[in-house]
């Protein structure tokens, strides 16, 4: 089972518990409940990522990119 298709599940245990109702799970009253923290279906522990971050890792993917697209036109004019 993937980490979305958990995820899913319990947001779909947590609909359940509240009869349905998406403004009821947002507002539980249950922080003793395990499901607590995830309730609303996303992960806690996903971490966020700044700006900067972000456009660092992008320069990155675009050089890796590059990289590959360069050696396979080698490969291909060495045909």
């Amino acid at each position: 089972m993937t980490k979305t298709e958990l995820l899913r599940k319990i947001r779909t245990k947590c609909l359940d518990c509240c009869c349905g109702s998406v403004k009821e799970v947002s507002l539980c009253v249950i922080p003793d409940c395990s499901l607590h923290d995830v309730r609303m279906g996303k992960d806690p522990t996903k971490r966020v990522m700044s700006d900067e971050k972000r456009v660092e890792l992008g320069d990155r993917l675009k050089q890796a990119r590059a990289k590959i697209k360069s050696t396979q036109v080698c490969k291909e004019n060495r045909r």
